[in-house]
Formats: C-alpha cells, structure tokens, sequence
C-alpha cells in the first residue's frame, strides 16, 4: 500500500536520489546534490513543506514526490505575495522501479488536494512564467518551460488526470565550437551601436530574485551611439554550477526584448550575437535559449544565429 506524506526536514538526500533517477537527462541538470537541491528549491521564500509531498511503499522507502506551488500576485512590490488562485504542480518524480498508474495519480491528486485547500481555482502542470515557483536554472534549460517532451512518468500523469496541453515551447542550443553566420548588417550596426554588460545585474523584482537571484545574471544593453537610447536588451545566467550529462559548459540565455519601434532592424540579432562572441571568448561550449513553438519569427532568428531545436516542453492545464 502507497502512503502519502509531507516533505520533512531529512528530505534532501531521498529527493536528490529520486530527481537523479526518475528524471530525463536532456535540459535537467543532473547529478543534483541534496544541498543544491536544498540551496536552488527548499530555500525558496515561498515553499511550504506542505506542498512537496512523498510517496512511501510498503517498506517505508521513498518511490516518488510531487511538488506543487504558485506564482506571485500581480503587485510584484509586496514580496512573498502569492497568487493562490494560480496552482502548478511544478515536479514530479517517480523512481524508475515503481512505474505505477496508481502511484503516478495518487501523486497528481495529493498535489491538486493541496493546491486547492490553498484556495487555488485554476491549476496548471509544469512551471512557466509567471506560474513558475521553483526549478528555475535545474530544469528546462534557460528558464522553467513546462514539461520536457521527455520526462514521460510527469507527461504519462497529467494526461491521465484529465490535464490538457495550452502551449509548446522550444528548447534550443547553440554549439560555440561552430561559427555563427556571418551577420551582413553587423558592421554597420557595430558603429552605430555600443554593447553595455553589467554582471552580477539585480533583478526587476523580487519573484525574479527568488527565482534566479542566485546566478549571477549579466545584463546586455544595446545602446544607440548617436541619443544614448536603449535599443535591445538580454540577460544570461552560468549554467556551469550544476552537473550536466554531457560534460558541457553551459550559459542560459533568457529575456531577450527590442525596442517595439525599432524591431525589424537587425538588434535582435546583432545583441545575441554579440552575446554568442562573448560567450565563446568565455570559454563556454553551450548556450541554451527557448521561445514558444508559435513565435515564428523569434525561432527564425535563432536557428539563422546557428541554434538547432534539441527538446520541447508542455504546459497543461486542468479543464474546469
């Protein structure tokens, strides 16, 4: 018989060997530690033990956790406000043994059981912004994406919970061993325009603190030479503090944003670029980036700049 508890204080460890076991390799880092995972999840200002929740078999030994939670209200100057009527359920894992439909909805309910109680109204599967409470930098490459293509046991319970997919996103890499395509307007856009990098950037607010804070995000602005005007702007984070199957050094890429009167000119393109020299100069091998599968124009931007689809992910939603 499966019995369902609260997370506990000697937890760590028994979630580091579930998330190490029961998780894709692909856009995960892995092997995580019980500190990392203690330090990047449980540390979080907005986790409450109740809403990480175990599984225990007949012998008392841990065989999956779900971990649900929500994002913040609308006033992101109030920190550690919540919105409780936004649930995710955020993880879940399953040891690799103990495939079992009844375990895996048993998980997905105890979840929805907490969310609710909480006051939660409409609930979600997979984490993307704003509804993206924990995992951000160990799961989903740049940012929290939803549920990796394959992370089959987390895909394999929603669905038979009655949750239905609401966007795709893309998860693409750039390998900085292989030049990027020359850019044709790159050297006229070098003279009209100065890159500005300030590492160590604070962020926005304070669930992007809570969120990333820990990284050490660097701030790209271009900068318009003739009026000092900003005209594209990018973060990165190091994705090198966390074990990677492939031995790689990593760098996240996120939060890319032109000027809407000034889009269709080229700085999407040359800010990331500029990005990409640096980042090789750096001695990264990597750099990780995604964008919603219907934002076609951001898509042809990345794989013109030499970055190749390598997973998607699925945000769900429970229908009523």
């Amino acid at each position: 018989m499966i019995r369902y508890r609260p997370f506990r204080n000697s937890d760590p460890p028994i979630l580091a060997g579930l998330w190490n076991r029961g998780l894709p390799s692909l856009g995960v880092a892995r092997p995580l530690g019980s500190h990392e995972f203690d330090a990047l999840v449980l540390d979080k200002p907005t986790f409450d033990p109740a809403g990480l929740i175990l599984a225990e078999g007949d012998d008392g030994v841990a065989i999956g956790f779900v971990h649900a939670g929500f994002g913040p209200a609308t006033d992101l100057d109030n920190p550690r406000r919540i919105d409780t009527e936004l649930g995710t359920i955020a993880m879940l894992a399953v040891d690799p043994i103990e495939i079992d439909e009844s375990l895996e909805r048993g998980l997905i309910e105890a979840a929805e059981t907490y969310l609710r109680s909480q006051g939660a109204k409409v609930i979600y599967a997979g984490g993307q912004a704003p509804v993206n409470p924990f995992y951000w930098g160990v799961y989903g490459g740049s940012e929290c994406s939803g549920i990796l293509s394959s992370h089959v046991a987390f895909h394999r319970a929603v669905r038979r919970s009655g949750y239905e997919p609401v966007s795709t996103t893309v998860l693409l890499q750039a390998d900085l061993a292989v030049p990027e395509p020359r850019d044709p307007k790159g050297v006229v856009l070098r003279r009209q325009t100065r890159i500005e990098i300030t590492d160590d950037v604070q962020p926005p607010d304070w669930w992007e603190s809570a969120s990333i804070g820990l990284f050490r995000p660097t701030l790209y602005r271009l900068i318009s030479r003739s009026d000092e005007r900003e005209l594209a702007r990018a973060s990165t984070w190091e994705m090198a503090g966390f074990g990677r199957t492939d031995g790689r050094v990593h760098l996240g890429l996120f939060g890319i944003e032109v000027a809407p009167d000034v889009r269709r000119h080229g700085y999407g393109r040359h800010i990331v670029g500029e990005i990409i020299r640096k980042a090789r100069s750096q001695w990264n091998e990597i750099i990780d980036i995604q964008t919603r599968s219907t934002n076609l124009p951001a898509l042809g931007l990345y794989e013109a700049l030499g970055f190749v689809r390598v997973e998607t992910a699925t945000l769900y939603r429970k229908p009523g």
